[in-house]
């Protein structure tokens, strides 16, 4: 490893070391209730909100994870998705959104190892992480990797897989296009804006193989679709999908 990676590893964890010690020294108020931050709570979010948090329960569409719907939802009865079915671990409001908020768009990295406990602790039955052959984070081009500095999802699946004990791959689906950010369109543009964007270098490594995607946030699912759609030419065995959060309405 060069000094270079060395000293940006140092930069970050430093960074971070500071960013705990500045919460803790300098009590702040909790970004979900305003309510002030104890010396116990966690960064940011206070203990009362995150034990607020809108776990997903069944029952769900057997497939797309729609909540509330037994057996398949009218959606998928009549036009199915390609992967074999996706989870979430909770609704993407209040504190989940602000957590996911502080750590995605604040670079708050001090909030994915809070998140990979929540989704270790929650992952449904019929989605065991140790089942599949590999974990795929969802993409970002490089272009954003560079300017956030990490890719959520990958810190996410990292965790994930790590407690399962099976491989993730980062290299195997990549982001060839630069997109506008999805959160900024609606549904119908949200579509257009991912066709084209992903690209799988090195097919034979997931060729007949169990796939488990990560994302941190389902909204209208065209980014699922579209980096589903492209694993398909790989010929892999199988295709799920967890994310993180889901919104109430895509």
């Amino acid at each position: 490893m060069g000094s270079k990676s060395i000293g940006l590893r140092l930069s970050s964890v430093l960074q971070d070391m500071f960013e705990t010690a500045i919460v803790f020294l300098y009590p702040a108020k909790c970004r979900v209730c305003e309510e002030f931050l104890g010396v116990a709570s966690m960064p940011y979010i206070c203990a009362n909100c995150w034990r607020d948090m809108q776990f997903l329960e069944p029952p769900w569409c057997d497939i797309c994870g729609t909540p509330e719907v037994s057996g398949l939802c009218n959606t998928c009865a009549v036009s199915p998705p390609r992967y074999g079915k996706l989870r979430s671990i909770a609704f993407y409001h209040t504190t989940l959104q602000q957590a996911i908020h502080l750590f995605k768009f604040e670079k708050k990295k001090v909030f994915a190892q809070h998140l990979i406990q929540l989704i270790n602790a929650h992952i449904p039955s019929d989605c065991s992480i140790a089942a599949y052959d590999f974990v795929l984070p969802i993409p970002i081009h490089k272009k954003r990797l560079r300017e956030r500095g990490f890719n959520q999802a990958t810190l996410l699946a990292d965790g994930i897989a790590k407690v399962a004990g099976v491989p993730v791959l980062i290299n195997t689906l990549v982001r060839k296009r630069h997109t506008v950010a999805q959160s900024s369109l609606d549904s119908t543009a949200r579509q257009q804006n991912i066709v084209g964007a992903f690209e799988v270098r090195n097919p034979d490594i997931i060729s007949g193989k169990r796939l488990l995607v990560i994302d941190d946030v389902f909204t209208t699912g065209a980014t699922i679709r579209e980096a589903v759609s492209e694993l398909w030419t790989a010929d892999p065995a199988e295709i799920d999908v967890l994310t993180l959060a889901r919104t109430l309405d895509p």
